[in-house]
């Protein structure tokens, strides 16, 4: 007697262990540049389009502090809040900023919303100076 094995009616299925190509990994898309995209709503007629670029929060902040100089993660987050808080209290008053690494940022316009206070501002980035290359000469002269 041949015995035949019992089916319960349910079919398994095969699995695929490879993701789907449409889908991106995690690491991969927080890595990833966005694209800017130059959006015109709001703008008025002589005003250059505002880019819209991805945001870096301050949780994004604080990592790289910590990576930049080594200081714990509590203390870079009270030192960035302590910073930013200093730098609103300025605005506040009126005062534009000159941050030597950073650039110069200047109050163009304010109005006043039932919300707050609107400030638009225009800020001067100063481009990076290249790392001069140390001379091979000048160090085995020494």
């Amino acid at each position: 007697m041949a015995t035949t094995p019992k089916t319960t009616g349910t079919k398994k299925t095969k699995r695929s262990t490879t993701r789907a190509a449409s889908t991106t990994p995690k690491a991969a898309a927080k890595t990833a540049p966005k694209a800017s995209v130059i959006s015109t709503k709001g703008a008025q007629k002589g005003d250059k389009p505002a880019v819209d670029a991805p945001e870096l929060t301050k949780k994004e902040i604080v990592a790289r502090m910590v990576a930049n100089s080594g200081m714990k993660k509590g203390d870079a987050r009270r030192a960035l809040e302590a910073t930013m808080e200093a730098l609103a209290g300025a605005l506040r008053e009126g005062n534009n900023l000159s941050l030597a690494p950073l650039g110069k940022i200047k109050i163009a316009r304010t109005k006043d919303t039932p919300n707050g206070k609107l400030v638009v501002l225009r800020a001067k980035l100063k481009d990076p100076k290249p790392a001069e290359p140390k001379d091979p000469l000048a160090e085995a002269a020494e």
